[in-house]
């Protein structure tokens, strides 16, 4: 795959990345094209989100977010973490299977959800793809950038531990 230049990140991203990474730890199970994030607080180590998965859709030349629930918006001081998480769990993702350019980013979500989120992404370009009643499909460009994304490690399990997408 061809690569192109990283733009660079974002002044909001690179001044609210510091204060999500001092409260939280993020890692990672991968299992074929989909990969599991899981965020901790780092002053109890208890996990607080619910689900954060993303899947590459090949044929399609997609990132697409299949769940994304990080549950800051619950946590004391966490204005724009959402954002910011969403911006390095793409970027990780990205890197992870070695895509810099013609992906796109999708998202199926709700109206409302597209308003009051993804839409005030402004490291993103979301748009409505298409609209079935309470559910709005989100396409934006992936954009590589130079955001450093090697503070998520792969999360270490035990042999036994039953992985994300296997029954």
């Amino acid at each position: 795959m061809q690569t192109s230049a990283a733009s660079a990140t974002s002044e909001f991203i690179r001044q609210t990345l510091p204060g999500l990474l001092d409260c939280y730890a993020i890692t990672y199970l991968a299992e074929g094209d989909c990969i599991e994030y899981f965020l901790v607080d780092r002053a109890n180590d208890e996990e607080i989100s619910q689900n954060l998965v993303i899947s590459l859709n090949r044929f399609a030349r997609r990132i697409e977010i299949i769940r994304f629930y990080p549950e800051l918006h619950k946590q004391p001081n966490t204005k724009f973490f959402s954002a910011v998480c969403f911006y390095l769990l793409v970027h990780h993702f990205a890197r992870y299977f070695g895509i810099s350019h013609n992906h796109k980013v999708f998202v199926r979500t709700q109206p409302e959800i597209f308003t009051r989120f993804y839409k005030s992404l402004r490291d993103f370009n979301f748009y409505p793809e298409s609209q079935l009643a309470n559910t709005i499909d989100l396409l934006s460009d992936y954009i590589q950038a130079d955001v450093d994304t090697s503070i998520i490690k792969e999360r270490v399990t035990d042999t036994e531990e039953m992985r994300f997408m296997i029954a």
